[in-house]
């Protein structure tokens, strides 16, 4: 059994709490984020521990980086689990913050 295909979740981003998040049965995970013009400087992804090794934190940050192509922003990956990510997935480099 795929664990991750019962745990996706949709990324959303609540901009007064300056972070995007995303709910999944049993849990709630998100990254930390401020602005700094059209750039988004994530500081920090947090998923629960219990659901740690799931693939979750990749959706989630693959969500902000997603969200943030569409809307014409880019990323700064300022925290490592971030920045790994970003390594690992050069097809997203257009939206990295040069």
């Amino acid at each position: 059994m795929d664990d991750n295909n019962n745990l996706r979740g949709t990324v959303v981003e609540n901009v007064a709490g300056s972070r995007f998040e995303m709910a999944f049965p049993g849990g709630h995970a998100f990254a930390s984020f401020r602005r700094d013009g059209d750039r988004l400087i994530v500081t920090h992804v947090e998923v629960p521990s219990a659901f740690n090794g799931r693939g979750l934190g990749s959706l989630l940050v693959r969500g902000v980086f997603e969200m943030a192509r569409a809307s014409r922003r880019r990323v700064v990956p300022a925290c490592p689990f971030a920045a790994d990510w970003a390594r690992r997935h050069p097809d997203f480099s257009d939206v990295l913050a040069r």
